[in-house]
């Protein structure tokens, strides 16, 4: 009676988990007719000869049928962003650098193409604090050489990368029959790459030229005439890519995975220098190292914590930034790849100078600040002080001796235990 129920309250349960999924499953019960059914007729016969002192009554059998939907994936639009260098001498030719990046965007615009727009760029940069002008300067210039295409693909969120050179641009006088004219020449270079190893998916050089009746050029804005040669660029190039992009790889979709990494600093060093003879839990420790140390670790804008450390984030290019009272700021963008540590050398300020006078002064101040750590959390210390003997600093009645192994702090000496000279 009870495995009765229990497969009863089982065939409730699947009922409702059905119903609750019917978006997801589909599904369809049948009984099978004895009299038709050869299976059912198959099975009866061989039921009947296991048991000849008994009749096969009746058989019965249901067969369910199910079918399970998913959503059906939808075309996603790759992102393409267009970067234009001016590589001629051509006057007027830099002022046109935004209208050549334009023109092709209309162009790819009906390519199955999404082209970023100049504020969308900014933004990605923002997001990794690239935001002076000569910061992005350089990153663009990175790229046209080959350099950090990949890592601007990164920042930027976009599938590929379009690099626009004007080569040349040049005019010169000719006799067509008997009448003068000016033929006006233009050279372009454009290549596409994508974003996930940084290979080239497209790369052509355009070569065009437009004679005019000298009577009309003699005196006239010759970038009149480049602007022709610019759309008919502008069309070719989006035809020609219209007809490959969809042949284009496509980079791989970026790995959300968290991935631990490691930051420490030179004035985490300095302090683990001090714990020689230090007893005392590793958590404690790593509290007073954090405590004096007052190193911040910032990435991508925001806060993750105090070195040192270890951090998880996605793997790729993010922005590092380290940060301590009196040192200066250290930022830059790293590839964090799993297991990645770094270390960062911090330098003192011009405020820090002034603050601790030197290097040494610091580092006095630093010991200062641990033994007073120390004394609050009841831990002995012993100061190793054997690469810096000659250290004697004092400033406004805190003053430390390690020569004479001993700390003032205003007016009140401690004495370092078994300390070294």
């Amino acid at each position: 009676m009870r495995a009765r129920v229990n497969r009863i309250l089982f065939a409730a349960l699947t009922a409702v988990l059905i119903r609750s999924a019917q978006a997801q499953v589909v599904t369809q019960a049948e009984r099978l007719d004895p009299n038709v059914s050869a299976e059912l007729q198959a099975f009866k016969a061989k039921v009947q000869a296991a048991n000849p002192g008994l009749d096969v009554v009746s058989v019965e059998a249901d067969v369910v049928k199910r079918a399970v939907l998913a959503p059906r994936p939808q075309p996603v639009t790759p992102k393409i962003a267009i970067f234009v260098k001016n590589q001629t001498r051509t006057p007027g030719m830099d002022d046109e650098v935004d209208g050549v990046r334009d023109r092709i965007a209309a162009e790819l615009a009906g390519a199955g193409l999404i082209v970023m727009d100049k504020s969308e760029i900014a933004d990605g940069f923002n997001r990794f604090k690239v935001t002076t002008a000569e910061e992005r300067a350089g990153l663009v210039e990175g790229i046209f050489t080959g350099g950090s295409t990949v890592r601007v693909a990164q920042m930027l969120g976009c599938d590929y990368v379009m690099l626009v050179s004007i080569i040349g641009a040049s005019h010169m006088g000719r006799q067509a029959g008997d009448k003068p004219v000016t033929v006006y020449t233009l050279r372009m270079s454009t290549k596409v790459i994508e974003a996930g190893q940084g290979s080239s998916v497209y790369g052509a050089n355009w070569t065009n030229k437009l004679p005019a009746p000298a009577q009309y050029t003699d005196g006239a804005d010759a970038m009149n005439y480049y602007n022709d040669l610019i759309d008919q660029w502008a069309a070719s190039t989006g035809e020609e890519i219209a007809t490959r992009a969809p042949g284009w790889r496509r980079a791989e979709a970026a790995d959300t995975t968290l991935v631990e990494f490691g930051v420490s600093s030179t004035v985490d060093e300095l302090i683990k220098g001090l714990e020689n003879g230090v007893r005392a839990p590793n958590e404690l420790l790593d509290e007073m190292r954090r405590l004096v140390g007052g190193v911040t670790v910032e990435l991508d804008g925001a806060t993750v914590g105090s070195s040192p450390g270890t951090f998880k984030a996605t793997p790729g290019l993010h922005q590092l930034r380290v940060t301590r009272q009196g040192m200066r700021p250290w930022q830059q963008t790293v590839n964090i790849q799993p297991g990645a540590t770094f270390r960062v050398a911090l330098e003192l300020s011009e405020d820090g100078l002034r603050r601790y006078q030197s290097l040494e002064g610091f580092r006095a101040a630093v010991a200062v600040g641990y033994a007073e750590a120390a004394l609050r959390k009841g831990v002995k210390i012993n100061f190793d002080t054997a690469a810096w003997r000659d250290v004697s600093v004092g400033n406004r009645g805190n003053e430390i001796n390690l020569e004479k192994k001993e700390i003032r702090q205003n007016g009140a000496v401690n004495q370092a235990v078994g300390g070294q000279n």
